[in-house]
């Protein structure tokens, strides 16, 4: 069996994929930054000391004029909701790729450069792409092709995004090995100085000294027995490099969902960094739950004799 054929090309139900693009939504709909957090309008006319991304190609010191900055949270919520309905996909991805990519620049051009939005821009513009990538190849440039909402399209849309997720890990893994020169696992052991830093940034941010709760409690555990370490973040870096194996169907996607979530969760306990917008992908792309939930419902009521058995139910399902 040659290696594409192990990979199967799961066939996601129409109102999998809305469920999906509605929680996607949300997410982009929470995390838009606000113009508080942002340069201010006579620093990016003055020129960003940072500039950042398009920043550095660009004038975007209009997006900080505070009535158009409205007029992009308004633009965003409308694309948004599209979005979600699947009108017009293509054209409203795109759309909402490029409204989406501003304000994420503009932060990212104080000087301080986050990764916080890093993965929802990186999804949309995948989406896109793969949006015309389909709808050229088996519509055309029809309008047709546009306004229709066919169920394939989205199908083949969340096929990508996996794929662009689980490459994010993969590669993620595949830089701390390199920028480790593969000792990141026994390098772990110097992790606590990275909570301490941590902890004195919030320092000096606030001039109070954070509670780490059980972050700081597990860092002073691990400094007195450092090998600790390796059991407690090289885990970590293994579900990384795995994170490949949730293309081989639906219940590989879950149970590297089911790790990779527990991964962040322990992130967030040890070292107080939270990826909440992360995690949420994980459950709605990778982990799922609506069609397990649908899954093992329709299996039990085959079982009690409520409903017949459907042939096609395995082939359209690749549980496997």
């Amino acid at each position: 069996m040659t290696f594409p054929k192990m990979v199967p090309r799961i066939q996601f139900a129409w109102w999998e994929t809305l469920i999906m693009r509605g929680g996607f939504a949300w997410i982009l709909f929470q995390e838009f930054p606000r113009l508080a957090r942002l340069p201010s309008l006579q620093e990016a006319q003055e020129g960003l000391p940072f500039p950042n991304g398009l920043a550095k190609f660009f004038d975007l010191s209009w997006v900080l004029v505070e009535s158009n900055f409205e007029i992009l949270q308004m633009l965003m919520l409308l694309l948004a909701g599209l979005y979600t309905l699947g009108i017009a996909f293509p054209l409203v991805c795109t759309g909402l790729f490029v409204v989406y990519v501003l304000p994420p620049t503009l932060q990212n051009s104080l000087g301080s450069i986050s990764h916080y939005y890093q993965m929802m821009v990186l999804l949309l513009l995948f989406q896109a792409l793969a949006a015309w990538v389909w709808t050229i190849h088996n519509r055309g440039l029809s309008w047709r092709g546009f306004i229709l909402v066919p169920s394939d399209l989205h199908s083949f849309v969340i096929r990508v995004t996996m794929q662009v997720l689980a490459a994010n890990y993969v590669l993620c893994g595949i830089t701390k090995l390199l920028n480790s020169n593969f000792k990141w696992v026994w390098n772990s052991r110097y992790m606590p100085l990275q909570i301490e830093k941590i902890e004195r940034q919030h320092y000096y941010n606030r001039l109070e000294v954070p509670d780490m709760g059980w972050g700081g409690k597990v860092a002073q555990w691990v400094i007195e027995h450092p090998w600790l370490c390796i059991v407690f973040y090289g885990p970590g870096l293994i579900f990384e490099l795995l994170a490949f194996l949730m293309l081989f169907g639906r219940a590989w996607a879950f149970w590297i969902g089911v790790m990779t979530l527990l991964m962040h969760r322990l992130i967030l306990l040890t070292m107080g960094l939270n990826f909440e917008q992360h995690e949420i992908m994980v459950l709605l792309f990778m982990m799922n739950i609506p069609f397990w939930l649908v899954f093992f419902a329709r299996k039990g009521a085959v079982k009690a004799g409520f409903l017949k058995p459907d042939p096609m139910q395995h082939a359209l399902t690749n549980t496997k």
